[in-house]
């Protein structure tokens, strides 16, 4: 089989690796290095910024744990952070390319296009070239959203791709969307020393269907703590340029109430993503794209088109527009390209928030198991009560379990230290429809933060020990 794969982010080379060990003949073409928005411009540079943030936190809160002779006011050196960030995700790429070589994959940079069934063009710096496929794979991925009124323009109106390698941090900003870029983004530029006010139009920060509502409250609790100025249920109505860079016309969502203008040096849209699928031409081979521009594809990720195959950001929202659920698409296409009937178990997919304390989160809200199974109820844990979240400092948190009529684990909720690792225990449990009594009865090391886990499980089967 001869597949060529658009796209070289998680999903495109996850399906790149597993047709090449299948063996089929693959080539992988992206515009951009290899390892797309998630090493490039989002999860991997992100995460090399939020490690800087919590070692000038760490170094600030030193004298709490008895260290003493230490900065006591820490000074960023934004050059240093960017040279790591660049020498990380160079090292990660270069991996890729060396996996990508060992398994044979033809590994192109040039911007890729669809003109007729069965070839895929791209321009290269080599001039125009030909791909022969015999199935296609679309992985083309996303771009920032803009609003109509603040358009991004890179200097003074920034997305979430120009924040994270700018080469001189501001001296304010507003950052439009509570949702999780937003957040995460927020508390980073806050600890780095910039003046960040977040605006968010939904009644809460972090509106995430996935996130359930007692976890956004604390997260809430926590902006306030931290000092971080948020407004809920307000727009950006307007900007203009100022002597101080950008004047702000918030107002009420609702219409009603009074509006303020603020100025900031810089406004940071996160709003979420759009569709960049328009771009490949794919109306040339009959491939159905929504009124939004996202790829329609069924279960198996199959489209329209004969041969033709769409995975991750590209499916657009109706699906999880995460690094590791295109890569788990990515490995169900090429399985599905061979015959097979893999699918993806959406309802058990764990959400990792890097915000300050992490968020994790998997399966049903309380909310939702309320609605689709009556009976439903949710057994909390909170941090402060873990002798290991004492000994670390890191007290503020909540562990929430959503067990089902009959004791099934239907989701979990964990905000507060580690909650992105500590959720694949949950997810695990949730994934394989396991009793709650699964994990209650599962001995946990102490003094160990999975404990809250383990508490939260023990009190949902009417045995608490700590908890209530």
């Amino acid at each position: 089989m001869k597949l060529v794969i658009i796209g070289a982010g998680p999903g495109g080379y996850a399906a790149a690796f597993r047709a090449a060990r299948r063996g089929a003949s693959v080539t992988l073409i992206d515009k951009d290095t290899i390892g797309g928005t998630c090493l490039n411009r989002g999860c991997i540079p992100s995460k090399i910024m939020r490690r800087s943030a919590d070692a000038m936190r760490q170094v600030r809160e030193a004298g709490v744990f008895g260290v003493e002779g230490g900065a006591t006011s820490p000074a960023l050196n934004l050059s240093t952070v960017r040279k790591r960030q660049q020498s990380i995700v160079q090292s990660q790429a270069a991996g890729l390319a060396a996996h990508c070589k060992t398994l044979g994959i033809a590994l192109i940079r040039g911007t890729a296009r669809v003109e007729q069934p069965g070839v895929v063009l791209a321009d290269t710096a080599e001039g125009s070239r030909e791909f022969a496929y015999d199935n296609l794979l679309v992985a083309c991925g996303s771009a920032p959203a803009s609003i109509p009124g603040l358009e991004v323009n890179g200097v003074t109106v920034i997305s979430s791709d120009d924040a994270l390698w700018m080469e001189e941090l501001p001296k304010s900003l507003l950052v439009v969307g509570g949702g999780v870029i937003g957040c995460e983004l927020a508390q980073i530029f806050q600890d780095f020393g910039v003046g960040v006010t977040l605006v968010e139009g939904l009644p809460r920060i972090l509106p995430v269907p996935g996130i359930d509502e007692e976890i956004a409250k604390n997260f809430m609790r926590s902006l306030k703590k931290a000092k971080l100025p948020f407004f809920t249920g307000q727009t950006v109505a307007g900007i203009r340029e100022s002597a101080g860079g950008v004047t702000a016309l918030l107002r009420p969502f609702s219409g009603e109430g009074e509006s303020r203008e603020m100025e900031f040096s810089k406004v940071l849209v996160a709003i979420g993503r759009k569709s960049v699928a328009r771009e490949l031409g794919l109306e040339n081979i009959g491939v159905t794209l929504d009124a939004r521009g996202w790829i329609e594809a069924d279960e198996s990720f199959q489209t329209s088109a004969p041969h033709v195959w769409a995975i991750g950001d590209c499916l657009g929202p109706s699906r999880i527009m995460l690094a590791h659920v295109a890569g788990a698409e990515g490995s169900a296409a090429v399985e599905n390209m061979y015959g097979g009937t893999e699918r993806v178990n959406y309802a058990a997919i764990p959400s990792a928030v890097f915000t300050a304390p992490e968020i994790g989160c998997v399966g049903l809200t309380l909310a939702q198991a309320e609605e689709r199974k009556p009976g439903s109820v949710a057994r909390d844990f909170l941090f402060r009560q873990l002798g290991k979240a004492q000994a670390m400092g890191e007290i503020d948190g909540l562990v929430r379990l959503v067990v089902g009529p009959e004791g099934e684990m239907l989701g979990g909720h964990i905000i507060g230290a580690s909650a992105t690792s500590l959720i694949a225990e949950v997810g695990l449990a949730v994934s394989n429809a396991l009793p709650a009594e699964a994990v209650a009865g599962t001995i946990h090391a102490h003094p160990t933060l999975p404990e809250g886990i383990w508490e939260a499980a023990l009190s949902a089967v009417g045995r608490p020990l700590h908890g209530a």
